[in-house]
């Protein structure tokens, strides 16, 4: 299969986001059998969890951003994560 041009990333980046991240995060391993997760729920910058998956096959990156709006008053705290933003970006082998 052939690496995922600019404009076909970037229709990839609008159907992502009008999901919920469960359904992407399934679309995303769907679509390419060698998807790998990069990491989980990483703290890149402050108030941002980031999941990433590498697209071998098509030639992408795609980061899904996450914001956490707990309420730090309880005992025990019930974490509410909203689904935000989704970073999609060539791999270094894709030159397309």
């Amino acid at each position: 299969m052939a690496f995922l041009n600019q404009a076909q990333r970037k229709s990839l980046l609008d159907e992502l986001s009008g999901m919920k991240l469960w359904r992407a995060k399934f679309k995303l391993r769907l679509m390419d059998p060698k998807c790998r997760l990069r990491y989980l729920r990483n703290v890149q910058q402050t108030g941002e969890w980031h999941t990433s998956y590498i697209l071998e096959t098509l030639g992408a990156q795609v980061t899904l951003v996450e914001v956490n709006h707990a309420a730090n008053d309880q005992y025990r705290n019930q974490q509410n994560f909203e689904f935000v933003n989704v970073i999609v970006e060539p791999t270094p082998d894709n030159n397309s």
